[in-house]
């Protein structure tokens, strides 16, 4: 039996011994933890985009930005981003998630849009 350690999830066991079904209920988990961190964010976003990106949005912005997390959150878990998760719980019984991975994939989800606006920025304070 394997296990994977969730700060936000708890302790999540793995029934399965198929390597197929192990993989579909560890995309679950990281679907899951992913979720939680997104809820997290969407409580503060201009926190987050100051923190992160150094962008103070307006309300417009942080109505983008909320729309594409929530579109985020619907979208299944994208395995390049989670390579190293998955190749731990194929290898170890028990698997630590970190928070990091999940950022990874937030931030280069939002990065265009943050982009965007800055470009907007800048060309409205040029003129």
């Amino acid at each position: 039996m394997k296990t994977i350690k969730s700060a936000l999830l708890g302790n999540k066991s793995l029934a399965a011994t198929d390597d197929k079904e192990i993989l579909i209920q560890v995309t679950r988990i990281l679907k899951d933890h992913r979720e939680l961190i997104i809820d997290r964010l969407l409580r503060d976003i201009p926190t987050y985009l100051d923190y992160k990106f150094n962008v103070r949005p307006d309300k417009n912005q942080i109505a983008a930005v909320k729309e594409l997390l929530i579109r985020l959150k619907k979208y299944d878990i994208d395995i390049n981003y989670y390579k190293v998760i998955i190749l731990n719980v194929f290898s170890n019984t028990n698997t630590h998630l970190t928070n990091e991975p999940f950022y990874v994939e937030i931030d280069e989800y939002l990065q265009p849009c943050i982009s965007a606006n800055e470009m907007k920025l800048v060309n409205t304070e040029m003129a």
